[in-house]
């Protein structure tokens, strides 16, 4: 995002970037309903909504993203999507070992911030090619294949 907003029609420096983090931080407030959320349905029930707001995010992302409103809806459904299924998804990891939850925890994360990681890198390689066109199109043709990979997948024995 830091690359969209230091071009037209933004012209923003790094700062003003750095404010859009307190803007995506209002998923933090969503954290708390998402980890009540798995108790009263299940963990696959919130990763579905998660899922669904997270491309909702990215649709709003490259269609109004040059628009502050749009900008700023984009980053709040975001959030809101990737912290529903971080907490839904730490729920049903840290059900497959009770008793070894902080080793089931160590992996879970290695790999969560890895495919951050991975995600930030297509992302400016996208960004190159493409621009913003190409870092939404990134992002939803990831939740396309994790869309598909999760609802073709063997549901955990949730508790």
């Amino acid at each position: 995002m830091i690359f969209l907003v230091q071009t037209p029609p933004y012209h923003y420096g790094a700062q003003v970037a750095g404010l859009f983090g307190l803007v995506g931080a209002s998923g933090a407030f969503f954290a708390g309903v998402a980890g009540r959320l798995p108790d009263r349905r299940s963990p696959r029930y919130v990763i579905s909504i998660a899922l669904t707001v997270t491309l909702a995010a990215y649709a709003i992302l490259w269609m109004f993203g040059f628009d502050l409103w749009g900008l700023i809806a984009g980053v709040i459904l975001l959030d809101v999507g990737v912290q529903g299924a971080q907490v839904a998804n730490q729920t049903r990891v840290l059900s497959l070992h009770p008793e070894a939850r902080n080793r089931v925890n160590t992996v879970y994360m290695i790999c969560y911030f890895g495919g951050g990681s991975i995600g930030s890198a297509l992302g400016i390689w996208s960004w190159s090619k493409w621009q913003w066109t190409g870092v939404c199109a990134t992002g939803i043709a990831f939740l396309i294949i994790g869309t598909i990979t999760f609802l073709f997948s063997r549901p955990i024995a949730e508790s």
